[in-house]
């Protein structure tokens, strides 16, 4: 088990809760920090960490993804 500390956004950055537990893996944080953002509907960020290290950034409304080298498509 690892300590796994996790961090909750509103939009615009504001912190407004912290919270720590002792989880097995990183998919276990991930899958808390999406029970996080379900519990604080005032949150839009969970960043998930495991000392220094930043697991995930789970979002409430998820980035659009795309290659780097595609071109963005706006539609009119």
């Amino acid at each position: 088990m690892a300590m796994y500390t996790f961090h909750l956004f509103r939009e615009g950055g504001a912190g407004t809760m912290l919270d720590a537990l002792d989880l097995p893996d990183d998919g276990a944080g991930f899958a808390r920090a999406g029970e996080l953002l379900a519990e604080h509907m005032s949150c839009d960020r969970v960043e998930v960490w495991q000392g220094d290290r930043q697991v995930v950034a789970r979002y409430r409304h998820q980035p659009i993804i795309r290659p780097m080298d595609a071109p963005a498509q706006v539609s009119q």
